[in-house]
């Protein structure tokens, strides 16, 4: 196995294999299900069907056909296609036989994808028919990468895989790399976040905790697979065994799988929990399954969570805040919590904590100079977890600056209360200094989400001669609503500081946004800087 870069860590994981159930590689979840749950559903992919014994024959046969290429342990295999049942067996199927898997967002053009194979180093990679054309492109362009796996292909690899033998791959290490996981390179060019196979299963035992997840739900899985959110859910419901039914989101095809499954766990984030909200697909089908809705990425506005309280009874919220290199561990508010914040006037503010550590993560505010803040002080998240990624790939310079004594620092600007819940306030990169004080964005959305003509609004600095920095708010205004700058900028009278207010508004029809739903607050400032 290729050594990775200066933070390669050495594990003996003979003790912590006791931990994981006697587990070597991430992709042994599958092969456990195989064997516990050979007959029980494991995957829905439209129509098709899968047991647990099925997909995980279907793992094994393509990665043995991978080795035919020339592919040994060690060697990177991007996945460069949307969710569909293939991407799973290719997770799975990789981590069995020590190959590393390479997130990359279909959405990518071929030379935004180039860069990540690139860097990667990546042999092959694994399309589908819209991506297809990129890859083959992305082959032309790139001095690694040897083979283009399309949907055929892939097929015809698992035909001649049946017969082969797995058992001859070496031995896989806990502390070897299993995934690489691309940042959205909001800021710059995207990083690759290193997981070991040991980071993963401790990853996934914490947030498997977190979010009370059980074999006995059914769980659909919008998100995109590429992202944190995606790969936090495919293996925390490979963990448990939950029956799985992946999709490609939109709030037509979301609302038709929870009727036609049953659905009992999903997870989406804020802007689509309202978008689902707004839609006529939310009332034509039954969604009284739901038991749990699990988000993330910002907290939720009180005026949609009481709607969808209302909407969806039986319903528990769940909040959890983490990171692409925190491996989906870092906080959780509970469903109690969101009920307490709702009936108890004096527990309000709680709506706007993504809430307290999850267990077996330590989670701090800490200065520029990396020293701890208390409580009511705003600084920046570091989060210590053996679940934490173990670098970004061959980026030392990067991974050293995130990452020391164990604390890694997340970017996201936050405070904590004397009962240990955390408060986002905004993204380092993101915060407004305007003569000299800064002005967190966040602040001044949750305040105009509360304007009743207001659907969504971002809010961003842009240059100003007299304070450097100018606020201003970005607006999408409900169906049939209207209000204008000066009715936005009004609203604020009482409810911020001075220098706190939007300076001016814009009105456009949608904020711009990634697959996983964060806004894009770069393309934002680039239009809007005058």
């Amino acid at each position: 196995m290729p050594a990775l870069t200066p933070f390669q860590i050495e594990n003996d994981i003979s003790e912590r294999q006791m931990i994981f159930g006697g587990l070597d590689s991430a992709g042994d979840l599958l092969a456990r299900n195989a064997r516990n749950f050979p007959n029980d559903t494991g995957l829905i992919f439209g129509e098709k069907r899968l047991t647990w014994k099925e997909l995980d024959d279907r793992a094994k046969a393509f990665a043995a056909s991978l080795f035919e290429l020339g592919l040994k342990p060690g060697d990177r295999v991007a996945i460069y296609a949307r969710n569909s049942n293939q991407w799973v067996e290719a997770l799975f199927g990789l981590a069995q036989v020590g190959l590393v898997a390479v997130t990359v967002n279909y959405r990518l053009t071929a030379v935004e994808a180039a860069f990540i194979v690139e860097n990667s180093g990546a042999k092959a990679v694994i399309c589908d028919d819209s991506t297809e054309p990129n890859a083959l492109r992305i082959k032309e362009i790139t001095n690694c990468l040897q083979h283009v796996v399309n949907p055929p292909l892939f097929e015809n690899l698992i035909e001649s895989g049946r017969s082969k033998d797995l058992c001859q791959t070496p031995v896989i290490r806990g502390a070897d790399p299993a995934l690489l996981l691309y940042t959205s390179g909001t800021t710059g060019f995207p990083k690759g976040a290193v997981y070991s196979h040991y980071s993963l299963l401790a990853g996934m035992l914490v947030h498997v905790h977190a979010i009370a997840s059980r074999q006995t739900h059914r769980v659909m899985l919008p998100s995109p697979l590429y992202s944190a959110a995606g790969i936090a859910g495919i293996f925390c419901a490979v963990y448990v065994a939950s029956q799985i039914s992946l999709i490609n989101y939109d709030v037509e095809t979301a609302c038709l799988t929870i009727e036609r499954d049953r659905i009992t766990f999903t997870n989406l984030v804020p802007t689509t929990i309202q978008m689902l909200l707004a839609s006529e697909s939310s009332r034509k089908y039954d969604l009284s399954s739901l038991e749990v809705l699990l988000y993330g990425g910002s907290p939720i506005p009180e005026p949609v969570l009481r709607e969808a309280m209302r909407r969806f009874p039986k319903c528990g919220f769940r909040q959890t805040f983490a990171t692409t290199e925190t491996g989906c561990s870092g906080t959780v508010l509970e469903p109690a919590e969101h009920r307490l914040a709702l009936e108890n006037i004096d527990r309000k503010h709680l709506l706007q904590s993504c809430g307290r550590p999850q267990t077996n993560v330590d989670v701090r505010i800490v200065d520029e100079n990396r020293n701890f803040l208390g409580a009511g002080e705003i600084g920046e998240i570091a989060v210590r977890t053996e679940a934490n990624m173990i670098g970004y790939w061959n980026n030392p310079e990067a991974t050293n600056d995130v990452m020391r004594d164990g604390w890694l620092r997340t970017g996201d600007m936050a405070r904590m209360d004397e009962d240990g819940y955390f408060y986002l306030v905004d993204r380092k990169n993101d915060m407004i200094v305007s003569g000299a004080l800064n002005v967190y964005p966040s602040e001044v959305e949750r305040v105009l989400q509360e304007h009743p003509a207001v659907y969504e609004v971002a809010v961003i600095g842009v240059p100003s001669e007299k304070w450097g920095e100018e606020v201003k708010a970005v607006v999408v205004l409900k169906p049939g609503a209207s209000a204008g700058p000066r009715d936005i900028i009004d609203f604020c009278e009482g409810r911020l500081a001075g220098f706190k207010k939007p300076k001016t508004v814009e009105f456009i029809d949608r904020l711009p946004r990634n697959l996983t739903g964060k806004i894009l607050k770069k393309d934002l400032r680039e239009r809007f800087r005058g």
